[in-house]
């Protein structure tokens, strides 16, 4: 197998960006930034105490013609969980809102000491800072 000029260039970049805090958009929204610690030939992407976030909207129909349906701010609930299972002792926090017509955002956020994001996941990568 022979390497073009362009590779080489592709690889030194990558290696600069070893340790950088980078920012990986996956393709089902959800957003993970960490510290780049690896990539593979197949694009899988290795991150060191990562932060993920996800967002989950509905509508909620059992309470959308409920005049009683508290505000928006009177709604939110916040709860911190740790996953004691989990070796990486990941801790998960979740704020669940709700307004008067009834749409309920459900935002999620878990702390991980590790984390592979699969190459074909991957919709965009930012760089945040170098370390």
């Amino acid at each position: 197998m022979t390497t073009s000029p362009a590779d080489g260039k592709v690889l030194d970049t990558i290696h600069r960006l070893l340790g950088s805090r980078i920012c990986v958009t996956m393709t089902d929204g959800r957003i993970a930034s960490g510290k780049f610690m690896s990539l593979d030939r197949l694009g899988n992407i290795m991150l060191e105490d990562v932060v993920e976030q996800r967002w989950l909207a509905y509508h909620d129909v059992s309470t959308a013609d409920n005049k009683d349906t508290k505000s928006y701010d009177d709604n939110t609930e916040d709860a911190s969980v740790t996953n004691s299972a989990d070796n990486n002792n990941a801790q998960q926090h979740v704020q669940h809102t709700k307004d008067e017509s009834g749409l309920c955002q459900w935002t999620t956020e878990r702390s991980l000491s590790q984390a592979v994001i699969i190459g074909i996941k991957v919709a965009e990568v930012e760089i945040m800072m170098r370390e």
